[in-house]
């Protein structure tokens, strides 16, 4: 379920650059948004989509991400230019561990509240 992706780098006397190509997500990205300014060891995220798949690339600290298929959860720890896809219908939260965290989402929708699924008993239902 989780696979960490290293996003490459390039360097000189210059500074560095990360490219990441679109043809390397694995959906049409619709919508970009950038998290930070959370307070150390606060979890956001806790929710699934119904239909949006997203990927969360850790652009400064490290943060915690979790993901639960409805049968099992596993946890990775991301760290600068790392990142890691969710799939549509995967229970996710992620956890700043640092107070100085900062992550990229590319998600596959444009933002709509009905496709958020907050309550985790009825998202276990939804999935069984």
């Amino acid at each position: 379920m989780i696979n960490i992706t290293n996003i490459n780098k390039f360097s000189d006397h210059r500074g560095s650059l990360f490219p990441l190509n679109f043809k390397d997500i694995p959906f049409e990205v619709k919508r970009l948004f950038l998290i930070k300014d959370v307070p150390k060891n606060c979890i956001r995220g806790n929710h699934a989509h119904y239909v949006t798949e997203q990927y969360l690339i850790c652009t400064k600290g490290e943060i915690e991400v979790s993901l639960h298929d409805g049968k099992s959860e596993e946890i990775c720890k991301l760290i600068p230019m790392q990142c890691v896809y969710v799939k549509n219908l995967i229970w996710d939260y992620q956890k700043f561990n640092t107070g100085d965290d900062e992550l990229l989402v590319l998600a596959s929708t444009e933002y709509n509240e009905k496709d958020y699924i907050h309550d985790f008993e009825q998202f276990l239902n939804l999935v069984s």
